[in-house]
């Protein structure tokens, strides 16, 4: 007998592997199809931070003198201080009363602006020789040091004269007011000075012993100003300014006589400079050696 109804599960085991492994890679390929995130990737690439730069020079020349200083090669001053390391500076032997030479300075800032500071260190007098011209004028034998009394040492803004040795005290123009005894009244034009330095009411040229007390590293020494009486912003191309100069005179008057025989005055002046940015206080942040985290090693 014939059975007519077919039979609904008439499956062979390997019709019904074949089948489930379909269904699964119908799953399969519907994973991939919904599994991707909306995304989106954004870069900033090749980052780089480099500490600026602060690099100064200072050149000094001798610009003009007396006869004297000229003749002994005194003009063969011009050097240029661009290290850490100490450059040679004036020196000049056997002073007389009306000796003098000018000595220019130009200061250079370069790739950032910054402020400038003048000191002097290591200031010294000694008595050297004691002849008897001296002790008459001193009236005793203890062979003082009185050089730096006499020794008239000024700062000018401006000299216009020649640079052969044949340039004058009077082409020095603007004393600088911190060295003048009236900072109020500027420009002030070369005068002579009397024994103590003294042109008129207006004008008094400092001794190399009243400079030293100005420019004394221990004192702060000395920051350099505009005429504002702000201070000066060195390298600053924009304004002008990438260049400072000025120039000191030093000069012993005709009426000293014997009382400096043999004394001497010795110095260092030393140049200074800090970044303008961020310095609220220039040459008062009282930050030694190397920083590490914000903190002194």
């Amino acid at each position: 007998m014939t059975d007519d109804n077919p039979k609904l599960y008439d499956l062979s085991r390997r019709k019904m592997l074949a089948g489930l492994g379909a269904v699964g890679l119908a799953s399969v390929g519907a994973g991939l199809g919904t599994s991707a995130f909306f995304s989106d990737t954004e870069s900033f690439s090749d980052n780089s931070l480099t500490a600026g730069t602060l690099d100064m020079s200072v050149t000094a020349n001798l610009v003009a003198a007396n006869e004297y200083w000229v003749n002994e090669g005194g003009l063969d001053l011009s050097v240029v201080a661009d290290s850490e390391d100490a450059v040679m500076g004036l020196q000049i032997d056997d002073i007389k009363p009306g000796d003098w030479g000018i000595i220019c300075f130009e200061i250079e800032v370069g790739d950032n602006p910054g402020y400038v500071q003048v000191c002097t260190e290591n200031f010294a007098e000694a008595g050297g020789a004691n002849p008897e011209p001296e002790q008459d004028a001193e009236g005793d034998a203890d062979n003082d040091a009185d050089l730096g009394e006499f020794l008239l040492t000024t700062v000018w803004q401006e000299y216009n004269g020649a640079t052969d040795g044949t340039g004058m005290k009077s082409d020095l123009n603007v004393l600088d007011p911190v060295f003048n005894n009236n900072s109020d009244i500027i420009p002030l034009a070369y005068g002579e000075p009397d024994l103590d330095g003294v042109v008129d009411a207006d004008q008094h040229h400092t001794t190399a012993r009243e400079a030293n007390d100005i420019l004394d590293v221990a004192n702060g020494g000395y920051m350099i100003k505009d005429d504002a009486g702000e201070l000066a912003v060195v390298g600053d191309a924009d304004n002008d300014a990438d260049v400072y100069e000025f120039c000191l005179l030093l000069e012993l008057p005709y009426e000293v006589g014997n009382v400096v025989q043999g004394d001497s005055v010795a110095f260092d002046l030393v140049f200074k400079t800090e970044q303008v940015r961020n310095n609220d206080t220039p040459f008062a942040n009282n930050v030694s050696g190397n920083q590490t985290n914000g903190t002194s090693p």
